[in-house]
């Protein structure tokens, strides 16, 4: 069958443009490109990606690539929806010439602009504010060029902080900065103030988990069929009649991380013991951070969820004789609003239970999904059902999800992805009633 509008994944690549840096000549790169891959992560500043050129004209040598070019991606999905990205060209790897040598193939890799700025400049001074406004001081100043990268993510997305604070950066680059003040970030609202920063096909966010999962449910559309994925592997092998249903449908589904007991001890996930340590008064203070005194003030990817473990197993192994992780921060009298041992508890056992349970699925490309997202699954009980019966939601399987990461794969004219998404702990047992009505028979 000929690849069409209607095959589920299709993709239309409208332009691949190359533009010589500070030039405005632009050249079409779009009929010697196989593939197209690129990553967006919540554990990631920085898109970066690469396409495989299938080059028969000596477009390396005669336009020719000096590793300077602005690329300039716009592509369309089953639904249409157009999506454009801007990228800098830094590297030509993997040349390989075919049998009949008339033919190369290459690695062309890109990078976001941003990423290429911040490489090329450092910040030493200081700044005055809370870190939420420092950080719009420096990406707004280091990682903003409107006149030469029109097209790219030039917004950035910064959950209120707070404190007033004085802050020297150390020597780093904008992105490095950021990231460090990230962790000094304290939030008198999210609990948890577990900051992430990252870099997304639509801008750059610096947001605790759980502001993204607060967004996604006052987003009345979060939810609707563009978010709602079916693991359906009868599908796969049918004729397809609704394709909605067909675009939502988990072409895989793979499970490498459920729990890991030894793991979450060893982290200091559900007890950590904060040291402050007072150099003025020489001494030092224990401050024993307990997951489970403390875990129904976060906001939570399920709203019906269970604590991990009995209160037996919490009682015998995770007390204040049972610590196994232990963290120093140091109390500073001349600098106020340092919330450092704050921050560091519940972060830790945050980041921790945010990855307890992993998956890694497959779908069909689509643009309004977004690393930092929140997706729902239906998962079927697997089990051996009877007489016709539709199957049970799978109980701590199905539900709500954070999508962590998205790999993104344009072939032709196919668009798939592959995500890893997490959970923080597992949905209680009131979706065991629930009927995965839309399985066959």
């Amino acid at each position: 069958m000929t690849e069409s509008s209607f095959d589920l994944g299709y993709c239309f690549l409208e332009t691949a443009n190359l533009t010589r840096y500070a030039e405005k000549e632009t050249f079409s790169i779009s009929n010697y490109i196989t593939d197209i891959s690129f990553n967006e992560s919540i554990h990631s500043s920085v898109l970066m990606g690469e396409m495989t050129l299938l080059d028969s004209s000596g477009l390396l040598d005669n336009y020719p690539i000096l590793g300077e070019e602005i690329l300039t991606l716009t592509y369309s999905d089953f639904y249409n929806n157009s999506i454009t990205q801007e990228f800098l060209v830094y590297s030509l790897s993997e040349a390989v010439v075919n049998n009949q040598q008339n033919t190369m193939f290459y690695k062309l890799k890109f990078i976001s602009p941003q990423h290429f700025m911040s490489s090329t400049k450092n910040i030493r001074r200081s700044y005055t504010g809370s870190t939420k406004e420092i950080v719009e001081k420096i990406f707004n100043e280091f990682l903003v060029d409107d006149t030469k990268f029109r097209d790219s993510a030039n917004e950035i997305d910064i959950e209120d902080t707070t404190g007033i604070q004085t802050i020297v950066v150390p020597s780093l680059q904008p992105i490095e900065a950021i990231d460090f003040l990230k962790r000094k970030s304290f939030s008198a609202e999210n609990k948890s103030s577990n900051y992430y920063f990252f870099q997304n096909r639509q801008k750059f966010k610096m947001v605790t988990h759980e502001k993204l999962i607060l967004d996604s449910r006052r987003d009345s559309t979060s939810f609707d069929q563009r978010k709602n994925y079916t693991f359906d592997p009868s599908l796969l092998s049918s004729e397809v009649k609704d394709r909605d249903k067909g675009m939502n449908n988990v072409i895989s589904f793979f499970l490498p991380k459920r729990l890991d007991t030894l793991a979450e001890m060893n982290a200091g996930a559900m007890v950590l013991d904060v040291v402050e340590i007072d150099i003025l008064k020489k001494q030092y203070l224990h401050n024993i951070h307990k997951y489970k005194e403390t875990f129904n003030d976060y906001t939570h990817i399920d709203s019906n969820y269970r604590f991990p473990h009995t209160d037996n197993f919490v009682e015998d192994f995770f007390n204040d004789e049972n610590v196994m992780k232990t963290a120093l921060v140091f109390k500073d009298f001349e600098r106020e609003n340092q919330y450092y041992k704050e921050i560091i508890g519940p972060r830790v056992s945050n980041r921790y239970y945010l990855s307890s349970v992993v998956a890694e699925i497959e779908i069909y490309g689509r643009n309004d999904l977004f690393a930092g997202d929140v997706i729902k699954l239906n998962i079927p009980q697997f089990e051996n059902v009877g007489g016709g019966r539709p199957k049970n939601l799978h109980t701590s399987l199905s539900g709500y999800w954070l999508v962590n990461s998205i790999s993104h794969k344009i072939q032709g004219k196919k668009y798939t992805c592959k995500l890893v998404i997490t959970k923080d702990l597992v949905i209680s047992n009131t979706l065991t009633n629930s009927v995965l009505t839309n399985i066959p028979k």
